[in-house]
């Protein structure tokens, strides 16, 4: 078990699964495997991966902006972080996995340990079956949707929420809780401006089954243990995430 759970662990998952991949094939297979991104359509699948890997860019910047600002030396950390945004380049994600795949030396496993163990702790690591139950509410509710007899646009905004709780697991890996975080804050402000329609749809097996995905997120995100300030907005969340709950709630009579 790792010493603490921070973007130098996360991204350290990730080489490592991408460094056991076969070389012959391409990169993009590579991405969607390790992200389980299920999408047929090649444009926005590549799409999906792109926007996961600009946040691992991100990532990759915040340790090494943390790592100077703890005054460790650039020459510790450097060199490894650049082959790290080497192999996450987006530009690359339909060339041949065998060349990204060289870049990853021993030397990025060694400097991403060092990172994880000098950056702190930013939260409990969840457990792989809390996730796998949100992925198995998220499909019941996709699989739902495809027979469901609401009006289109209601259709429309459910399908909207469930999306951002499929992103949301899928960027887990890369951010940590923060991308339930956010999926919550945005669910927030949606539900309220979105009243009239949740109301055409007020006692569906649609709109019970999206306050369970929400129900859930929400008992996630309680769970959680934060200690580091870029997550501290997870603990101002809950109240936002019971109103969500509430709101619906209150159309599922």
């Amino acid at each position: 078990m790792a010493k603490n759970i921070n973007s130098a662990y996360r991204i350290k998952e990730i080489i490592n699964a991408a460094k056991n991949k076969a070389e012959n094939i391409h990169t993009h297979e590579v991405w969607a495997d390790i992200f389980d991104i299920k999408e047929t359509d090649q444009n926005r699948k590549n799409f999906s991966i792109s926007r996961c890997l600009a946040d691992l860019h991100d990532e990759v910047e915040h340790v090494r902006n943390e790592m100077q600002r703890l005054g460790y030396s650039i020459n510790l950390y450097n060199s490894s972080l650049n082959k790290c945004n080497s192999v996450f380049a987006v530009h690359a994600i339909m060339s041949a996995w065998k060349s990204l795949k060289q870049q990853i030396t021993p030397e990025i496993a060694i400097a991403l340990g060092f990172c994880s163990e000098i950056l702190p702790n930013e939260e409990d690591l969840l457990d792989e079956e809390i996730l796998e139950e949100l992925r198995r509410l998220a499909k019941d509710l996709r699989e739902t949707l495809e027979k469901s007899t609401l009006p289109q646009h209601t259709i429309s905004i459910i399908q909207k929420h469930l999306g951002k709780i499929e992103e949301a697991l899928i960027t887990y890996k890369i951010v940590g809780a923060k991308a339930l975080d956010e999926v919550m804050q945005a669910a927030y402000g949606e539900v309220i401006a979105n009243e009239a329609i949740f109301e055409q749809a007020k006692g569906s097996t649609e709109l019970s089954k999206l306050s369970l995905m929400w129900q859930k997120t929400k008992s996630v995100l309680d769970g959680i243990t934060t200690t580091n300030d870029r997550l501290g907005a997870i603990q101002g969340m809950a109240e936002k995430g019971q109103k969500v709950i509430e709101f619906l709630e209150h159309f599922n009579v």
